[in-house]
């Protein structure tokens, strides 16, 4: 019979046998405490200056009826447009992030779930 491996004791070991980096490396890696997080100090200032703006600067609802308009004109769904328009921002971005990667393969799973949907009907 295998012997059951247990990862957290072998992660726990492996630490253990890491070259000393702190003042606690005497502890077991598992009853350290955690650390805290970095504080994404760009982010929340992005934040900041979001809300810090006046009620439609970013001219968000002429965007969104743009959007509308296009859908109706070509016969499409707003939410393809909106994934279109969406695609076409993050191709167009120099540097991603890991939430512009996750936002892209939430756009494609999304179209292809509205095509499937589609499909079925």
């Amino acid at each position: 019979m295998a012997k059951k491996k247990d990862t957290l004791k072998d992660l726990n070991e492996f630490m253990k046998n890491q070259a000393p980096g702190s003042g606690d490396e005497s502890k077991d890696y598992l009853s350290k405490k955690p650390t805290q997080l970095a504080e994404v100090e760009a982010l929340k200032s992005e934040i900041k200056k979001l809300d810090n703006l006046p009620e439609g600067a970013l001219h968000e609802d002429e965007v969104a009826k743009f959007i509308l308009k296009a859908a109706k004109i070509h016969g499409l769904s707003s939410r393809q447009v909106l994934y279109k328009v969406c695609e076409k921002v993050l191709a167009q971005q120099d540097e991603k992030e890991g939430s512009d990667i996750l936002l892209e393969n939430l756009i494609v799973y999304l179209q292809h779930q509205d095509l499937i949907l589609e499909k079925l009907r």
